[in-house]
């Protein structure tokens, strides 16, 4: 007599049909995420939420411009003037995100017009604009944007994990001294032992010098202009989709290149070693023209690549202030 379950144990041992069930079930997993993102992200259409995020990686990159050794002078126009339309907008709110947003541009902004012009005199007729729309947001007491020396100079580590956590930070300014591969090493087998779905370790770290060899790769990358060929060396994390299995794991790749890039970035920051992430949110081309630079083979997934280097003696990072309302207890 057959059963639903026996016809579909039947279905299930005709050859290459499990396989065609779990085509199906990529294309309708991808689907899916294609449709929330399409739907939530940002660039359906700025919210509030998402007016926030914008305020807060225009502020990020005005921090980042004057973390640099060498800043370029008046930099970020288009920013500074898209930065300065987006706070006009922010509503007048006591919300966490709407508080994070708005202080963390006055910080940003404050700091810019603080560093130029004592060094390079009076503002150019577009910065003086901005100036003036900033200056209506002056009365506000928190303002937490901008740079500050490092938490931990170079040659002093953390003292126990709370300190290592809290005092890593994006090094964008680096020192001529070249970290020894042994060191980078090092910390690249303590990554290992971070989680991996059913230990499968897929995770792989390329160690590439300062020189043409970096330059190679990081000329595909949009990120790391003005520092990126001062680094030391500049590290390619990728992954290994061969040690995913399942239709469910179609994205898990990330999560665990994720994990290994983060527990590498402690490493680092342990032994005194500073890093900056350079994001690999690509396009298909970008990801192509990369591939093609190195003979990258295609089984490898791209989870990020990460500046490498001692810290200069008189190195900024980016102050960044934490969200405080990034916490739920329960569901």
């Amino acid at each position: 007599m057959l059963t639903k379950n026996s016809v579909k144990k039947r279905i299930a041992d005709i050859p290459g049909a499990r396989s065609a069930r779990d085509e199906l079930e990529i294309v309708r997993g991808y689907l899916a995420d294609w449709r929330r993102y399409r739907k939530f992200s940002g660039r359906a259409g700025l919210d509030e939420y998402s007016l926030c995020a914008r305020v807060v990686m225009d502020s990020h990159r005005i921090e980042k411009g004057l973390a640099l050794s060498q800043p370029r002078e008046w930099f970020g126009r288009e920013v500074l003037q898209r930065l300065a339309s987006a706070v006009e907008e922010l509503p007048n709110s006591t919300d966490g995100h709407v508080v994070h947003a708005k202080s963390m541009a006055l910080g940003a902004v404050d700091d810019y017009f603080s560093y130029f012009e004592p060094k390079c005199g009076s503002a150019p007729e577009w910065a003086e604009e901005v100036k003036k729309k900033f200056a209506l947001f002056l009365g506000l007491d928190t303002r937490e944007g901008g740079i500050k020396p490092l938490s931990l100079p170079r040659g002093q580590v953390a003292a126990g994990f709370k300190e290592l956590v809290s005092s890593r930070e994006s090094v964008r300014s680096f020192s001529e001294d070249a970290v020894p591969v042994a060191e980078i090493e090092a910390a690249a087998m303590l990554a290992s032992t971070s989680p991996s779905v059913c230990n499968r370790q897929g995770s792989l770290c390329r160690i590439v010098p300062r020189g043409p060899e970096a330059d190679r790769i990081l000329k595909h990358q949009n990120g790391n202009k003005g520092f990126g060929s001062d680094a030391s060396h500049v590290l390619l994390i990728t992954h290994d989709l061969r040690t995913m299995l399942t239709p469910g794991e179609r994205n898990q790749a990330y999560v665990d290149g994720g994990l290994y890039a983060m527990t590498l970035l402690y490493a680092l920051h342990a032994s005194g070693i500073g890093a900056c992430c350079l994001n690999w949110s690509a396009t298909r081309a970008q990801d192509h023209g990369l591939r093609r630079e190195i003979d990258l083979p295609e089984h490898e997934l791209v989870i990020m690549m990460i500046a490498v280097g001692y810290p200069a003696d008189d190195a900024h990072v980016t102050v960044s202030p934490l969200r405080a309302d990034r916490h739920k207890v329960g569901i």
